[in-house]
């Protein structure tokens, strides 16, 4: 079935199929959602924990106890958290989970798993375990979505049905899938245009930020270029599709000359000459279809059995599913071939958490079919509105003060430029977005983080500050008054929701509290094709996104520095109605969806700023900048309290925010300076009583990529938190921030399930839409 993109049916207020109405707060909830989960169950991270340990220690610490005593049982809790990791470390899918994240450290922790009698404790051997619980807590814990150790499954959201429904499959997963990396498939695909007998099949490409006028080629920031009738004809043909060798049969050239003048045009930067493949999920689509398009048959044979055997080695990575030994093999079997056809190396980083990407990835979807009723949601409504209420209002004011700066740009160019175009003002008007000087967004947040203390008074030392989600309503109303979102883009959030509790049965029960996880502002993560594919219309969510905007979308073509990185995730999923934005250099291009800055003409209608595109429609240049917006909005909710101390925020049955601590590398001195295990085991003690911390927490270093999970009675999770500080303070200085909040939900207020009864960690994602469109001409 296709979605028909019908703008004007949104904008009439008319309720599209794929939502409905959340509770009584008017917004729109999306009937799918993604639960995102572990792959390992919640209660196995607690195999490494050791509350009579800590018991002793407290008592050690306050007098109550004596030195010796604790030292023994500290000797004994490691010999047992040893004997543990003997067992986690034969675990075959923790084995596989690791191969795939860092072979170099699957190979690392082979020697844990031998069978024969304990091994001495030696530095080699605490290194080691030191790293595998740092792979423990976090396929235990973390609902990162990528591979097997974090499966999500799509999930259905349906008013008509009161209860929650979790049903698992007999197997964890329902489907496994592994992809090419499209950094490796344009690597690739570079080879070819270095051989002189494929280049001519492949499709030069027009810089994006170009504009040709007959003869004449307007670039941004210099004077027009005056181009031959000749140039100027192979130009107007090169749209980023067609072949050099089609170009040049349509206008009569000879393959010498029509080479030699696409040769220097490539070297005045006029053209490229290359693949012209995006960063995307669709890469590898394009390259087979680049290389079809190859007519002699010599090179494209030796193309296509390049990509072939590249497909091959990665169809044996995905048959060696279950087998870590195959997996690594065949890992580097790929690795090798990539290497042998492209002669560069693969991109891996040796005895990291977070290796770099190889040539391939997994995804993977749970087997578990699971369907939310209405009561959950309409429990959660009320609460739900509130945040939603300050999105808009954030929104709102998000696109306000950006367009103010925008006008003032737009004032200051049109004194010294007759005919301003959006080329003029798209690299100032960066600077609003991410100049070293002050800007719009940092005074937003700061009235952002003062109407929220507001709302949430907190005294000296609370732990918790509860609120009525009924008797905030008219506060509510009063700080974050809002008509409308911001741009088009705002019009849609995606909060991720975590029910704790300790079964479905307790949830339809009402026995359960929510949290609310990451709440993405102005951003669609359920779009993206790490998420969707495994539906059997992945582009249907975005089509229907892009339907609740209610306007096209004006999108950036980034130029290959900024998106080079890209894989999996990219900056933002493609859809066939998009405009691209040329604003430089650029690869993937297509030509008859390109929009020159250049060729933008602007404009005021009223206090609106407009860009008029080639085509005469006017599109207020906020538009331009959507994706700049929401970049910007995306985690404005996550930075709300600098405070040392913050106290769980919640509203009805919905935490909001966790209770956290702040402090600074340098602060925790104790982890990092004392000599032995034991007394930095007795240092994290004292922490938890100083700072009032739970035992189980969550710790995010500023120069970590991920928060990780730590246990305070655990030795080796302690250990793993000691090596981590000091890791950082050697490469960063001990000012490095360090955010420690707590655990919630714990393992035991875990629900999802499997066939064997096991209950793990996972997260709901949603997706939202406001009732209200964003702002059109004259409505700001």
């Amino acid at each position: 079935m296709t979605t028909t993109f019908s703008p004007s049916a949104v904008r009439a207020g008319e309720s599209p199929a794929h939502r409905f109405t959340l509770g009584d707060t008017g917004w729109s909830i999306w009937r799918d959602a993604l639960l995102r989960t572990t792959g390992f169950p919640a209660a196995w991270v607690d195999r490494l924990a050791a509350p009579e340990c800590a018991a002793i220690a407290d008592a050690c610490l306050a007098g109550e106890a004596g030195t010796a005593e604790f030292e023994a049982r500290f000797a004994e809790t490691l010999t047992e958290s040893s004997g543990q990791v003997d067992v986690i470390a034969g675990d075959v899918r923790l084995r596989e989970a690791i191969t795939w994240q860092n072979p170099a450290v699957a190979g690392l922790l082979d020697s844990l798993r031998r069978s024969g009698p304990p091994k001495p404790r030696n530095s080699k051997r605490r290194y080691r375990e030191v790293v595998l619980a740092r792979f423990w807590q976090r396929y235990c814990t973390k609902t990162e979505t990528i591979g097997f150790f974090g499966p999500g499954c799509w999930i259905k959201l349906d008013p008509r049905e009161q209860d929650v429904r979790a049903t698992p499959g007999d197997d964890l997963l329902a489907r496994r899938e592994v992809f090419l990396e499209p950094w490796a498939l344009t690597t690739y695909a570079a080879t070819l245009a270095e051989d002189p007998r494929t280049k001519l099949w492949l499709p030069p490409s027009p810089m994006p930020h170009h504009l040709l006028d007959g003869e004449q080629l307007h670039r941004p920031g210099s004077p027009p270029l005056e181009l031959t009738s000749d140039e100027a004809a192979v130009v107007a043909l090169c749209d980023g599709t067609r072949t050099a060798a089609d170009i040049l049969r349509t206008l009569g050239m000879s393959e010498r000359d029509g080479s030699g003048l696409l040769d220097d045009l490539v070297r005045r930067k006029v053209l490229r000459w290359d693949p012209n493949l995006p960063v995307s999920p669709h890469t590898e689509t394009l390259l087979a279809q680049r290389i079809a398009a190859i007519e002699p048959a010599d090179p494209r044979f030796a193309a296509q059995a390049g990509l072939d055997r590249l497909r091959a080695a990665r169809d044996q990575v995905a048959k060696a599913a279950g087998d870590p030994d195959a997996l690594a093999s065949a890992m580097s079997l790929l690795e090798n071939t990539f290497s042998e056809l492209t002669g560069k190396p693969a991109r891996r980083r040796s005895g990291q958490m977070y290796a770099g990407r190889g040539i391939c990835y997994e995804d993977t979807s749970r087997d578990l079919r699971m369907v939310i009723g209405r009561r959950l949601l309409d429990d959660l409504a009320p609460a739900l509105g509130i945040v939603l209420q300050a999105a808009r209002w954030l929104t709102s004011e998000l696109g306000r003060t950006y367009e103010q700066g925008l006008r003032r740009l737009f004032g200051k160019v049109a004194q010294d430029v007759p005919h301003p175009t959006l080329a003029d003002l798209w690299h100032p008007a960066i600077d609003l977005f991410w100049g070293d000087d002050v800007k719009p967004v940092d005074r937003i947040a700061r009235a952002l983080a003062g109407r929220w203390a507001e709302l949430f008074p907190a005294g000296p030392g609370d732990k918790r500050v509860r609120r009525d989600a009924t008797a905030l309503s008219g506060q509510v109303d009063r700080l974050f008054a809002a008509e409308r979102p911001g741009w088009s883009w705002a019009r849609v959030h995606s909060p991720d929701l975590i029910v704790c509790a300790k079964s479905v049965a307790d949830i339809n029960s009402g026995d359960f509290t929510a949290v609310l996880g990451e709440l993405h502002l102005a951003y669609a993560p359920m779009t993206d094709r790490w998420c969707t594919w495994s539906r059997d219309e992945p582009d249907l969510l975005l089509r229907q996104t892009i339907e609740d905007f209610g306007r096209t979308r004006m999108v950036p073509l980034f130029p290959a520095m900024w998106s080079r990185d890209a894989g999996r995730n990219v900056q933002i999923e493609d859809a066939p109605t998009d405009r691209h934005i040329g604003f430089a250099k650029a690869t993937g291009v297509d030509a008859r969806r390109v929009v020159p800055t250049v060729s933008v003409r602007l404009h005021m209608t009223g206090d609106r700023l407009m860009g008029r595109l080639p085509d005469g429609e006017d599109v207020p240049v906020l538009e331009f900048f959507a994706h700049f917006l929401s970049t910007t909005a995306v985690n404005m909710f996550r930075g709300l309290s600098t405070a040392a101390h913050t106290p769980r925020v919640t509203i009805d049955r919905l935490v909001l925010f966790r209770e956290t601590w702040r402090t600074r590398v340098a602060e925790l001195a104790d982890l990092l300076t004392l000599k032995g295990d034991a007394a930095r085991y007795l240092a994290g003690r004292r922490l938890v009583a100083r700072l009032g911390l739970p035992d189980r927490c969550f710790v995010k270093i500023a120069t970590e990529r991920k928060p990780v999970y730590v246990d305070f009675t655990s030795p080796l999770y302690v250990a793993s938190l000691c090596t981590m500080l000091r890791a950082t303070r050697d490469e960063h200085g001990d000012r490095v921030d360090v955010v420690i909040s707590e655990m919630l939900p714990t393992p035991d207020q875990t629900w999802i399930p499997d066939a064997a009864g096991n209950h793990y960690f996972g997260e709901i994602r949603l997706q939202i839409t406001d009732p209200a469109p964003a702002a059109t001409v004259g409505q700001r």
